[in-house]
């Protein structure tokens, strides 16, 4: 999730029906610049070079869990002009092909054979580096890794669909450690909960959300042809 104020405007972004290397490319009205959303920097246009604020608070989950969660939220739909109704969703994950095929994104293949093409990784950049995870390194458990001398926490709950978001967090200060079940942030000792997906606010400004997102190695790895891969 990106922010949209820049050089003092508020952008509306919309898919500009392009793709840079197999991933989707954003425009947004105002100035007609073009973005990847792989990089969050403009590709093109008045804002050209741009990097977008990246704000790690998006979240994926599926209707039944949110809706459970939140029983009052409203949902915005797509009216029909001539009818006035609103157009009903699809009955079938249009998705369903592509997430259980090894090719990428019409037989795009990842360059870099460091990994699988469609490798679930979790990626993200930290102090001008990237980095890629792959999902079955703290699926399940959580994981703790070393990034440039950084700790970082990554969870995905056991069982759930390729498309659930991680949870993702970087120490300030401190370290991830595990002990029995309950990952912990030490010397906070802020524990993790698996449901909420937090940590505890005794955390204080020690732990904090870490952006980035979900996506498959070749996606990333195109565009970002030296990403470290955290094991």
């Amino acid at each position: 999730m990106y922010g949209r104020d820049y050089d003092g405007k508020e952008l509306n972004f919309e898919a500009s029906g392009g793709l840079w290397h197999s991933s989707l490319v954003m425009q947004d009205k105002e100035t007609d610049s073009y973005w990847s959303i792989m990089t969050g920097e403009a590709l093109s246009g008045p804002f050209k070079g741009t990097r977008m604020d990246e704000l790690p608070s998006g979240r994926k989950v599926q209707w039944k869990d949110w809706i459970a969660e939140h029983p009052d939220t409203l949902v915005l739909s797509v009216v029909d002009e001539e009818s006035g109704e609103a157009i009903q969703h699809v009955a079938r994950n249009p998705y369903e092909k592509y997430f259980g095929s090894d090719e990428g994104f019409r037989g795009s293949e990842a360059a870099d054979d460091r990994l699988p093409t469609k490798e679930p990784v979790f990626a993200f950049e930290l102090d001008d580096t990237a980095y890629a995870a792959p999902f079955g390194g703290f699926q399940g458990s959580g994981a703790s890794f070393d990034a440039g001398g950084q700790a970082v926490f990554l969870y995905r709950p056991d069982g759930v669909e390729i498309f659930h978001s991680s949870a993702a967090f970087v120490a300030a200060s401190g370290r991830f450690e595990k002990q029995g079940d309950t990952w912990l942030h030490q010397p906070s000792g802020a524990s993790f909960d698996p449901e909420s997906g937090g940590f505890a606010a005794d955390a204080g400004d020690a732990v904090r959300p870490l952006g980035g997102f979900d996506t498959f190695w070749f996606n990333w790895s195109m565009v970002h042809d030296r990403s470290e891969i955290l094991k």
